[in-house]
């Protein structure tokens, strides 16, 4: 199972990375949410859904930046997972959790999560 939350983790990143949405399809749940705290001002806290996640990446106001992951944890219980990664970059980077969940036919997709910026 962790081979799979990893696949699933760098397809992710790659979408990002390329800014493709169709990446996307396989790898995020209908219900994915992105936890941006202290976003856009520091006391504030954003949940943006899906639909407004792909509209910041088509509209290039985020991806398009190459990462190498780092695990720090995987922890899967059941149906469930929670991924702690780093990621870095050639500027900065970010700590990321991902919060997993199998569909249906048993495959891993993201429904949340959350970064905090390195600088």
């Amino acid at each position: 199972m962790e081979k799979e939350i990893k696949q699933v983790i760098k397809a992710f990143i790659k979408a990002g990375e390329e800014r493709n949405i169709e990446m996307y399809n396989d790898v995020l749940h209908q219900e994915f949410r992105v936890i941006a705290n202290k976003y856009p001002t520091p006391d504030k806290t954003s949940i943006i859904p899906s639909a407004g996640y792909i509209a910041l990446i088509t509209k290039k106001v985020i991806g398009g930046t190459k990462y190498e992951v780092i695990y720090n944890s995987i922890n899967i219980t059941q149906h469930s997972a929670t991924v702690r990664a780093e990621l870095k970059a050639e500027k900065g980077g970010q700590l990321v959790t991902f919060l997993l969940v199998q569909n249906m036919e048993n495959r891993w997709q993201i429904i949340a999560n959350m970064a905090v910026q390195k600088k």
